[in-house]
């Protein structure tokens, strides 16, 4: 196989793959930490792929290296969750969190216990289901939804804290809280510049 067929090849076979998967040239460039224009690049035959970057496109698609270059039609990736999913299962999960919590509530109304405080199990139903939610946005969510329920987290545990007990020096609890919710805004920015300096490094 010449390279120029080789090109031609990978051109057609990414193109391809991208398509019936349904994303974007920036999508798939922000994936592969690269720029747009150099997934264009790839995608008109003007250039191709390292060999790492290429093992990347392949594990993403779902599909082998020799797919890529090979003259054969590339088998179809696997379809990824429907964004419908991606907000209904971690709802779901939500509300399987709440819905212990109501059983144990119900549990212990039952058998007397801790009947005045028994109302706080709901509110620890709160942080736990942000755990869960942060899990998802790890997986499924941008940067922007991963900042918003950490710092959601943060001060669902601060408040949790602060309703558990009735102590006036615990008011004090939202200094450390404000502190904790800056360092984490800063990590952020600083993770979305390291991304952003990573796609100017890899632009071609």
């Amino acid at each position: 196989m010449t390279e120029e067929k080789l090109r031609e090849n990978i051109a057609k076979n990414i193109t391809e793959l991208r398509k019936a998967s349904e994303i974007t040239q920036a999508e798939l460039a922000e994936k592969l930490n690269y720029s747009d224009k150099s997934v264009s690049k790839w995608e008109r035959g003007d250039g191709v792929p390292d060999v790492i970057v290429l093992n990347k496109i392949a594990e993403l698609f779902g599909v082998t290296l020799n797919d890529l270059v090979s003259d054969e039609k590339p088998k179809l990736p696997k379809k990824k969750p429907y964004l419908t999913n991606r907000i209904i299962i971690p709802l779901l999960s939500v509300g399987l969190v709440f819905l212990v919590a109501s059983i144990v509530f119900l549990v212990l109304r039952l058998l007397g216990v801790w009947n005045n405080g028994s109302w706080l199990l709901f509110v620890y139903a709160v942080p736990i289901s942000l755990i869960v939610m942060l899990v998802f946005s790890e997986l499924w969510w941008n940067l922007t939804a991963r900042l918003l329920t950490l710092s959601a987290l943060i001060w669902s545990v601060f408040v949790s804290v602060r309703l558990s007990f009735s102590i006036t020096v615990l008011n004090y609890i939202f200094i450390p809280a404000t502190i904790l919710q800056i360092i984490t805004v800063l990590w952020f920015v600083m993770r979305y510049r390291s991304r952003i300096r990573k796609k100017k490094e890899n632009k071609e």
